[in-house]
């Protein structure tokens, strides 16, 4: 008998969680990675609510060669580690590694990093959320079927111009609208230790 699929809340990483590198360049390790004040919190709260939570991220830098595989999945491993310290769990870390030109279908705003953690984890992604800083990320989530909330300074405005369910200024205040408008959480998730990050590398295999 099949478990009852998993709410979830589908996470981008530079901006949502970490603050980006500067225009044009790469966050390239882990010891450049800054979290944003109430991202740690944010998810554990997400976690009690009965979601569980993914980062997926687009990471052409790998293709491009200004980061290294290794660096990137050294700089994952750690983000899970120190949120799980402080009681918040990722349960996964997806990353797209390709470049614009190779035209992949997980390369967000295609929703492959969306579609392989919802077979992998059982997920219904009608009732998952998928929350970014760019309208590429509210796109991944509309091609996946999940609602999404775009994170931006200039909330006046904005929602017209995009197709995001909700609008914030960042996770921290976001969260209390993704738990408003969902569904009162009736079971308890049991949270998994983490995995390892994913390469949608092995989407097609």
């Amino acid at each position: 008998m099949n478990p009852s699929p998993t709410r979830a809340v589908f996470l981008d990483r530079d901006g949502v969680i970490n603050h980006k590198a500067s225009e044009g360049d790469y966050i390239r390790t882990w010891g450049e990675v800054q979290f944003i004040p109430g991202a740690v919190e944010a998810v554990a709260s997400l976690n009690r609510a009965g979601y569980k939570v993914f980062v997926v991220t687009n990471q052409r830098g790998i293709a491009t060669h200004r980061v290294r595989l290794e660096d990137l999945l050294e700089i994952h491993l750690h983000i899970q580690k120190k949120f799980a310290l402080a009681g918040a769990l990722i349960s996964q870390i997806y990353y797209c590694p390709h470049d614009l030109a190779q035209r992949c279908s997980c390369r967000k705003p295609q929703p492959g990093m969306l579609r392989l953690a919802a077979r992998e984890h059982h997920l219904d992604l009608a009732t998952c959320w998928m929350v970014g800083d760019s309208l590429s990320d509210v796109k991944a989530g509309e091609n996946a079927g999940c609602q999404s909330v775009l994170l931006t300074s200039h909330l006046a405005g904005m929602l017209p111009n995009s197709d995001a369910t909700l609008v914030a200024e960042s996770l921290q205040s976001a969260v209390p609208l993704i738990l408003n408008l969902g569904e009162p959480s009736t079971r308890f998730v049991r949270t998994q230790p983490f995995e390892l990050s994913r390469s949608c590398l092995r989407e097609d295999s």
